[in-house]
């Protein structure tokens, strides 16, 4: 078993070393490490695509912790200012619906 939970579910890659050969999976990375608490990411994050996520995933953490953690039961990630992009808001919410029905 892979981990991941999100990923796999939209483009077929099921180990993080095919994400991150993957341009469409890794352009969904930080919506798996952002709802994806059980990964051990900080393992990755010497890796400039991993650690490009994770930042990513934290902006947006610090946004919606409250809808996150609630949906997931996600473990908190450092929540950091900054700007998110509203365009991927879709995307976000598409994912965390998956995550917290996969819950249920």
């Amino acid at each position: 078993m892979s981990g991941l939970i999100v990923i796999p579910h939209y483009t077929g890659d099921r180990t993080l070393e095919q994400v991150l050969r993957n341009p469409k999976s890794s352009g969904l990375l930080w919506l798996e490490v952002l709802l994806n608490g059980d990964f051990p990411w900080q393992k990755h994050l010497n890796d400039p695509q991993v650690m490009a996520a994770y930042e990513k995933a934290c902006i947006w953490y610090g946004h919606f912790k409250t809808m996150v953690s609630g949906h997931t039961g996600r473990h908190p990630l450092e929540a950091r200012p900054g700007e998110i992009d509203a365009r991927e808001y879709r995307k976000f919410q598409e994912a965390l619906l998956f995550v917290a029905a996969g819950r249920s």
